[in-house]
């Protein structure tokens, strides 16, 4: 008898560390989706020969709601997601450069960002910008994740 109820009190302690370790993970978190990023960017095809000066940037399609590639120097480009992070699951949570070309801002919610590295100037957002990667190698610009 007693080892019947030890092995009844071991099931449900079981039961209830699984119930525990599930149950949160059914929450939806609210971060960017990952989608996959894998291109080539070449800025000397007419339709990016302006990347190639520091402070210019490009909106290009890819990512989740497109990326923004900036160059900060002549051999430095950094790519950020275009979704912003504070409800990425907002069809307007869209992320654009503002007038001064220093900050990304949210067409919902006004979080505002550096454009030099994504982190937060302003913002109800509780994460930075997704970056993705970049690095020039010869004429190309790789943009990856």
């Amino acid at each position: 008898m007693k080892m019947k109820n030890i092995l009844s009190k071991i099931v449900l302690i079981l039961i209830c560390s699984t119930v525990f370790t599930i149950l949160p993970s059914c929450d939806r978190e609210d971060r960017i989706p990952y989608v996959y990023v894998n291109f080539v960017v070449y800025p000397d095809l007419p339709q990016y020969m302006s990347i190639k000066t520091p402070g210019n940037l490009l909106y290009l399609t890819g990512g989740v709601k497109g990326i923004i590639l900036y160059c900060q120097f002549t051999d430095k480009y950094l790519a950020f997601e275009r979704n912003c992070p504070n409800d990425p699951y907002e069809a307007n949570s869209i992320l654009d450069v503002d007038s001064t070309g220093l900050f990304l801002v949210c067409r919902n919610c006004g979080s505002k960002f550096s454009i030099y590295d994504g982190s937060i100037v302003d913002s109800p957002s509780k994460y930075p910008i997704l970056q993705y990667a970049t690095y020039l190698e010869g004429n190309a610009i790789y943009i990856y994740n």
